[in-house]
């Protein structure tokens, strides 16, 4: 028997030509759909870009606003997503996009609205990202999330540039050429790559206006493209930082004679100085200063190149039982964990927690996998699940797995176990080198 043409059924079930006002997911959908395509970045290695959107007029914020989500409706592909990022934002998810493109689709949606309305301020966002350098001046998040929105011109751009360019959040630049002209098809195409400090604004941006959500200005420039790794992660519950400040402060009174003890062996057992600080890779990967005793010759940074194929840990992580650059006294101080109680005044100024990830130096950070670097959407601490029943005995993976499994069962009543069961692990020094 043969079957009906599915024809006429397709032509009466047919869908939507176009998204309409009432197709814009909602915050709570929005934030669902980055963290779904942020994990699918980290699977398969490719880059996204949030581009959000505020109508600059105040006094016909909902006329215009209306006006700009019409305007982007029209501009966005099928496979984008269109929302609320909270109640002044309209964000627009742009899978496979550099940020380069993303700004190229932001000028072009610019353009459109100024026939109508005022240009509304933009923010582009882009995932992954990196940090380079050690430089926080002129951060625009400020490790809070803050956003910084930018005005667009109505200059036109050239689309055909191969710079695939991109910028941190902190202020200091980096482009690289390799070119790949995939940018985001439909218009959203690859224009020449971004670089600070050109004397012409990328993709026809001009009078570039700092605007913070708090409403605070500043005079410094910073980069046209953000981390978006800052909108993922997750700040410190009340409860956690009030057991921060108390735990911080009372383990800095009791560990106070130990501490100068401590000290001063290191100044008289080799030369240097007896706190040792260094950049290591905090909340959404910003860099913060880390204090511990020093337990190796003053040049350790200079030989660990030399070292680093005698690892013991594969993966970025750097671990070597007999280190030769480990000084008597260190070595002691290693075992006992006598070294990391500076870091209580990391945790009381709020760079770390008591419980948490362990940070990496920004080096070893910034050379891990994609899915790796979900260990940074909260803050580091001193201990965590790799203290208590890992620790130089399994794979960086299965640490950053054990990480990842904290961070989903990040409660109270998680963290005072696992704080009491570090206490047996540092006095029978399970797994230290």
């Amino acid at each position: 028997m043969l079957r009906r043409p599915l024809t006429n059924d397709f032509n009466s079930r047919r869908l939507p030509s176009k998204r309409s006002l009432q197709s814009l997911l909602t915050p709570e959908q929005m934030n669902i759909a980055i963290q779904r395509e942020s994990a699918r970045s980290d699977r398969n290695g490719g880059e996204f870009a949030l581009v959000l959107f505020r109508a600059k007029n105040p006094d016909r914020q909902a006329l215009s606003t209306m006006r700009l989500a019409k305007t982007i409706l029209r501009r966005v592909r099928a496979t984008d997503d269109l929302g609320w990022y909270d109640e002044q934002h309209i964000a627009a998810l742009l899978p496979d996009t550099s940020p380069a493109g993303a700004w190229r689709f932001a000028d072009q949606v610019c353009m459109m609205l100024s026939r109508k309305a005022p240009r509304p301020l933009c923010s582009v966002y882009s995932y992954p990202t990196k940090w380079f350098g050690d430089d926080d001046e002129g951060n625009d998040h400020n490790g809070n999330g803050k956003l910084l929105e930018k005005s667009l011109s109505s200059s036109s751009v050239n689309g055909n540039g191969n710079g695939n360019g991109h910028h941190n959040g902190n202020g200091n630049g980096h482009s690289n050429g390799n070119g790949n002209g995939n940018g985001n098809g439909n218009g959203h195409g690859l224009s020449r790559g971004i670089e600070v400090g050109a004397s012409d604004r990328p993709l026809g941006v001009g009078n570039v206006i700092p605007y913070f959500l708090d409403g605070v200005k500043s005079e410094n420039i910073a980069a046209p493209v953000h981390r978006l790794e800052n909108l993922l992660v997750r700040p410190l519950p009340w409860w956690k930082r009030a057991i921060d400040i108390v735990g911080a402060m009372v383990g800095l009174m009791l560990a106070s004679p130990v501490l100068a003890v401590a000290a001063l062996l290191i100044k008289y057992g080799s030369k240097g100085p007896v706190i040792f600080t260094q950049q290591r890779a905090g909340l959404g990967g910003r860099p913060f200063t880390i204090y511990k005793f020093r337990t190796m010759v003053v040049d350790a940074e200079e030989q660990k190149a030399a070292l680093r194929k005698f690892s013991e840990q594969d993966g970025p992580a750097f671990k070597l039982t007999n280190d030769p650059r480990i000084t008597p006294v260190g070595r002691f101080l290693r075992k006992t964990s006598i070294d990391e109680l500076p870091q209580l005044w990391n945790v009381l100024k709020g760079d770390m927690t008591l419980v948490g990830p362990r940070p990496l130096p920004v080096g070893e950070s910034d050379a891990c996998e994609q899915w790796h670097r979900r260990r940074l959407d909260v803050t580091p601490g001193l201990t965590c699940i790799w203290q208590v029943k890992g620790r130089s005995k399994v794979s960086f993976s299965e640490w950053v797995r054990m990480d990842v499994a904290y961070i989903r069962r990040r409660t109270f009543f998680n963290d005072m176990r696992i704080l009491l069961e570090t206490v047996p692990a540092v006095l029978m020094r399970k797994g230290a080198r």
